[in-house]
């Protein structure tokens, strides 16, 4: 046999393998093993070849599909279809912070001389003070921090011409019963600040709004004077206060607005058509772990539809809007507060899903609301919100229809294509089917050009891949069973040069033309089984 009569046997094999490749792409995706293709194709007038035999199972489907885990399986095999995404998160250390508390104290030279400094030497003066606490909020109410740290700064001035000393002591701020203390030294005629870095694990008592703190100020004479005007002023600040804990009455106010969606991946390639569900859910979930009252207000609920390109604004029920959300009463703890929109106190829902719903829109404005006991805030508190859908697979859909649409350029694949082309008198796709899902299908694969504009089909429209036999709660007790044959002949498969692209399009109808309610379960399953037939013409110019 001549090089070329190889060089056809291989474009034929090439061209059995593309057409497979289009028809089972559109209808199953990936599942079938190529692997499986017989590449035993001799030239002779008429080659009949088994192609593929494949099982597939609903959740051999869902594997494949189910990438974000989106398919949920109960005892029965029955499923469900979830969509959840966290719309929001507002940890409470981006919004409640503790300012920076800070007061001064001033020692003039009277003080000193009144004790008889320099005669006597030395001579500590005592005084105790208070910084006035800034809370988070003006109406606020703390009455204790834990802290996870913090920064004591001493800001000193002084115009004595002596040495000294400063010890201050917070008694209200403690750590394993033993008061913040700190001993800076004071030189003469000073000016400085000292800074300490060590108030992780200190817990700060607020009394009447207020840190109370002692100065104790030391004198030592150096041989120089004193007047009543020396002087020395003490600015004491507690700073980068980031709090583990913090206890007390947290007035009400806003939390940031948030909004964002959730996408139902079932519905994006949705053009015509829609499907039923019986008992769809909507679900709001929020997540709490602010030890304090919380409400949430729903200020835009809104459905993005495929059928028509269109939002479509509804009203969350009046009983869940404002929501009380409900906190935990210790600290690590988390609460969870669940709104179910369901069809009997949301009958909304069934125009919702009606409408294929590619997005589901929500912006959310929580609150944190006044309380007359005590609360908490830990500095790991957060506030979330889930928006959940729930679509049991469980009801009936009338002519929903899919589409999408894949490269394919034929005459890319073949270097010299009208030969190979006119070396083929046809071929033919026998496929046998058996289906054991409660859903009818119509398949429908365009051959199309650059602008979309068909060339060819691949199926006669109209031919039905019936679903199994239901029982009284629309699951298939029997399987039913289709051969269906696809031939192309000479004139179609010249066609195929000008091919760049294929749109597929799937018509799905449940059971009883979409009248019927059914039910899906993970064992469902469709057996495929393809065979390829093709005839080919001699030609002496190639041939011995």
């Amino acid at each position: 046999m001549s090089i070329m009569k190889y060089t056809n046997v291989y474009k034929m094999r090439l061209f059995i393998y593309i057409s497979i490749f289009i028809l089972f792409s559109s209808c199953v995706k990936d599942y079938f093993d190529f692997d499986k293709l017989s590449t035993e194709i001799t030239w002779n007038p008429t080659v009949a070849v088994p192609a593929v035999h494949s099982k597939l199972t609903l959740r051999d489907i869902i594997q494949d599909y189910d990438y974000q885990h989106l398919f949920v399986e109960d005892s029965t095999a029955f499923l469900y279809l979830i969509y959840n995404k966290e719309v929001f998160s507002y940890p409470a250390i981006n919004y409640i912070n503790i300012p920076t508390q800070s007061a001064s104290i001033n020692y003039n030279g009277n003080e000193f001389i009144s004790s008889g400094f320099p005669i006597i030497s030395p001579v500590t003066v005592t005084k105790s003070t208070e910084i006035i606490f800034q809370p988070p909020n003006s109406s606020d109410e703390i009455d204790s921090i834990i802290l996870k740290n913090g920064t004591l700064s001493v800001s000193i001035n002084s115009t004595f011409l002596h040495n000294g000393e400063i010890k201050i002591t917070f008694p209200t701020i403690k750590k394993n019963g033993f008061s913040y203390s700190k001993t800076i030294n004071v030189p003469s005629s000073y000016s400085g600040v000292s800074t300490f870095n060590d108030l992780q694990g200190y817990t700060i008592y607020i009394y009447n709004n207020q840190i109370k703190y002692n100065i104790e100020y030391t004198l030592y004479n150096s041989g120089n004077p004193v007047t009543p005007g020396d002087q020395t002023s003490i600015e004491v600040s507690l700073n980068n206060l980031q709090y583990k804990i913090i206890y007390g009455l947290f007035a009400s106010r806003n939390i940031d607005l948030y909004e964002d969606t959730v996408e139902l991946e079932i519905f994006k390639n949705a053009k015509q058509g829609h499907l039923y569900f019986v008992n769809p859910k909507i679900k709001f979930i929020f997540k709490n772990s602010f030890g304090v009252p919380l409400q949430s207000t729903i200020q835009s609920f809104k459905i993005y539809s495929t059928t028509d390109n269109t939002y479509y604004h509804y009203q969350v029920p009046s009983q869940y809007n404002p929501l009380d959300i409900m906190y935990p009463t210790m600290p690590t703890y988390t609460a969870l507060t669940k709104v179910i929109l369901d069809t009997l106190n949301f009958p909304d829902i069934r125009n919702i899903i009606y409408n294929n719903p590619q997005y589901i829109y929500v912006k959310t404005q929580p609150q944190i609301v006044n309380s007359t006991h005590q609360n908490f805030i830990i500095d790991t508190s957060k506030i979330s919100l889930n928006v959940e859908v729930e679509l049991p697979l469980w009801g009936k859909s009338g002519k929903w229809v899919l589409q999408d649409t894949t490269d394919f350029d034929f005459e890319k694949l073949y270097n010299d294509s009208d030969n190979h082309i006119y070396n083929i008198e046809f071929v033919k796709f026998n496929v046998f089917t058996v289906n054991n899902s409660p859903a009818e299908a119509i398949v429908q694969i365009y051959l199309t050009d650059t602008l979309y504009n068909v060339i060819d089909s691949l199926f006669n429209y109209g031919d039905i891949l019936h679903s199994g036999v239901l029982d009284h709660n629309g699951k298939v007790i029997q399987a039913t069973s289709k051969q269906t044959q696809t031939t192309y002949t000479g004139p179609r498969l010249q066609g195929l040069l000008n091919v760049k692209k294929a749109l597929i399009r799937a018509t799905l109808i449940t059971a009883e033309h979409g009248n019927r309610i059914v039910k899906f379960y993970a064992t469902n399953y469709v057996d495929v089984k393809i065979g390829v037939m093709v005839k080919a013409k001699f030609n002496t110019y190639y041939d011995f």
